[in-house]
């Protein structure tokens, strides 16, 4: 009896990881609640899987699963990848089933991301309205990458711009190269490009200097009403754009396929040269637009490559910290975002104390030169003052010597006539001394 229990718990253990099993390789159902954030990868347009294993080990965190074209197609995928990925569709973005035959859709499947890497077949109509109505409906991002104008790579330019331009989006790939002489991997269309996203996005630059872009193409500005392409330049970036990645300022523009066999570029000219943008990103209402003129994942060299010809790169970085925030979910960027916030603050706060202190600095100046004037003013008057003192204690003394010099010589003219009458009393005195004894004598 015991033993049977044991077999009978054994067999649904069995029955219960089996279906586990089958869940993560025939995919999600319409109906569900997601794990993690949902990437789904579109290679039913005859796109390369090249480095897909890198990518779901990357996005450890998230769901990744992958639409095919057919069954078929199953087998070109890597073991490892096809062990890693959390399942695959089959069918075309309108029309997406489950190995079980079940339908399911973009916005069922509570995908986060679309990545459509370096696409070589065309899209329908119906495909390129379940993009837009998926972007409009689940609000979330689309990541589109093209290729350079280097054969066969116009084809992807014209696809990935006409949904580009479905989807009312003003980035465009240019149908044009970009080589690097400097920053490569042993050749100028190995370009090693710079993650320099805007200071809003610096968090992008998380861990991610460097990133390579295998023989890539370059990002327009195309002005949709009027059908006018512009370049996009460091110190000129239109409104609503953000570029993320750019070549070196060595940058040189390339035709590779120069016509009757391409078309020339329409924002670039061959031998432009300088940084040039590589990977960049616009809002559309509610959802993002990434375009990136080489793939993360599939092409000659995706990427998402760690290292190339020696040079080490910061592709899964890179790659990680895109999906990271385009998705929403951001993971630890959350903690690189709130730093590099609580930073610029900081430099914001310190910023204006230093502008403050300078609007002081200049108070105090033109205050010190104000009572600089009134000193010197004041100065000047106790001078004038000073002069006219002087003056007067030389009027004074002027003055003073002429006031004793007349009481000298009144005093000598008082003393005269004093003399004179004095001498006169005495002889006055005389005359009656001598009147009164002649008077005695006569008697």
């Amino acid at each position: 009896m015991v033993r049977s229990s044991f077999r009978l718990a054994l067999s649904l253990t069995l029955i219960l990881a089996l279906a586990a099993a089958a869940f993560s390789i025939y995919g999600a159902l319409p109906a569900r609640s997601a794990v993690g954030y949902v990437v789904v990868v579109d290679l039913a347009h005859g796109e390369s899987p090249k480095g897909l294993d890198i990518l779901a080990k990357t996005l450890y965190d998230g769901e990744v699963y992958v639409l095919l074209s057919s069954e078929k197609d199953l087998a070109k995928l890597d073991p490892v990848a096809r062990s890693l990925i959390s399942g695959y569709l089959i069918g075309t973005l309108d029309k997406m089933t489950t190995p079980d035959g079940k339908t399911v859709t973009l916005t069922s499947l509570l995908t986060d991301l679309l990545i459509i890497p370096q696409p070589t077949k065309e899209f329908t109509a119906e495909e390129i309205q379940a993009i837009k109505s998926y972007l409009e409906t689940r609000g979330r991002a689309l990541w589109i990458a093209g290729d350079s104008d280097y054969p066969p790579g116009e084809t992807s330019i014209a696809i990935v711009n006409k949904i580009l331009e479905a989807l009312g989006s003003n980035l465009a790939l240019d149908y044009a190269s970009v080589e690097d002489p400097v920053s490569n991997a042993q050749a100028p269309y190995r370009v090693v490009a710079l993650v320099k996203p805007p200071q809003s996005l610096s968090f992008l630059g998380f861990g991610a200097e460097k990133i390579l872009m295998h023989g890539p193409g370059v990002v327009a500005y195309r002005d949709l009403a009027t059908g006018s392409w512009s370049a996009i330049k460091p110190d000129n970036v239109p409104q609503g754009i953000s570029v993320i990645v750019w070549s070196s300022p060595n940058g040189k523009i390339v035709e590779n396929t120069a016509p009757p066999r391409g078309l020339l570029g329409q924002a670039y000219n061959a031998g432009d040269t300088g940084s040039f943008p590589m990977v960049a990103a616009q809002m559309i209402k509610n959802a993002t637009i990434i375009v990136s003129s080489e793939s993360p994942i599939g092409d000659y060299q995706p990427g998402i490559t760690a290292q190339y010809y020696g040079i080490m790169l910061d592709g899964p970085r890179f790659v990680r910290n895109i999906v990271l925030w385009a998705t929403g979910y951001m993971g630890e960027l959350k903690y690189v975002a709130s730093t590099e916030k609580k930073m610029r603050d900081l430099e914001t706060s310190l910023s204006n104390a230093m502008s403050m202190i300078k609007d002081l600095d200049t108070k105090i100046s033109q205050l010190s030169g104000q009572l600089s004037s009134q000193a010197n003013q004041l100065g000047s008057r106790i001078n004038d003052v000073s002069n006219k003192v002087s003056s007067l204690e030389s009027r004074v003394n002027s003055l003073s010597s002429d006031l004793s010099n007349s009481v000298n010589n009144l005093d000598s003219k008082i003393s005269g006539s004093l003399n004179m009458i004095y001498a006169a009393l005495g002889l006055a005195v005389i005359g009656l001394i001598a009147g009164a004894i002649a008077l005695i004598r006569s008697r």
